[in-house]
């Protein structure tokens, strides 16, 4: 196994920053930092099971943010998926943010193997997402975008809520979110923002290049991107998100 790939795993398991020294990490790319996450998916694959995944920079706003100007992929444990408002212990992360997000879940109709899916047939609902990421950089803006990648790109958790069928949402691109943190106003947007419909980053997602076992599975949950930039929350706070036509989900750390 690499030993950027032991690193994290490391990291991950005591809680603490992930350190990885210059020397490993120089002209890595983008297909080298997911040939990394592989490693650590098939090391918890071992254990655990995953069953959501993540696509982070699908949005100008978070493009601009991490200044990366192209969509990443992560995935996300299942025993880290809560459905409906949810509880989580700060402790957990080492610095907690969240985004408002829209999902979709696969129908049990949804085979990767075949190679023209069709979105109104292998979509079995539209969620609002919260993703929460943790930030497990000493300073993630000094990281290149494969160590990123390698790390999950800050994928953590997720908590979505009950959503709506497909069918019943005429226009995905068209529709506001709004996110709030103890009741404050704290970021709006809209379905257009992620990459102009939100159905074109399931499409991009689709279209991935995944390696081995680690592919997408009927079930599952794709979080498709943030139509806010991310919020570092504190211990106690209260998020909530709520999505035009699709509906609303919170989070509490505690």
């Amino acid at each position: 196994m690499n030993n950027i790939s032991k690193t994290i795993i490391n990291c991950r398991q005591n809680n603490k920053k992930i350190i990885i020294h210059e020397k490993d990490k120089v002209n890595l790319d983008f297909s080298d930092g997911y040939i990394i996450q592989n490693e650590i998916h098939n090391y918890y694959s071992k254990s655990e099971t995953f069953n959501a995944w993540k696509i982070g920079c699908t949005t100008r706003v978070m493009q601009e943010y991490l200044k990366i100007p192209t969509p990443c992929v992560g995935r996300v444990m299942k025993k880290n998926v809560y459905k409906g408002d949810s509880k989580v212990k700060f402790k957990d992360f080492i610095r907690p943010g969240v985004e408002c997000e829209i999902g979709v879940i696969l129908s049990k109709e949804f085979d990767y193997t075949k190679e023209n899916n069709e979105l109104d047939k292998i979509i079995e609902k539209i969620v609002p997402s919260i993703e929460i990421v943790d930030d497990r950089w000493p300073d993630y803006s000094k990281e290149n975008t494969p160590m990123l990648i390698a790390d999950d790109f800050f994928a953590s958790s997720i908590v979505y809520g009950e959503g709506e069928k497909i069918k019943d949402i005429n226009d995905l691109k068209d529709i506001n979110g709004f996110m709030s943190s103890n009741n404050r106003i704290i970021g709006t947007g809209k379905g257009s923002d992620i990459l102009e419909n939100p159905l074109n980053a399931l499409k991009w997602f689709l279209d991935f290049n995944f390696i081995g076992n680690n592919v997408p599975k009927a079930g599952d949950l794709i979080s498709l991107g943030s139509i806010v930039q991310t919020y570092w929350v504190h211990r106690n706070d209260t998020i909530k998100i709520d999505i035009e036509k699709i509906g609303n989900v919170e989070v509490k750390f505690k």
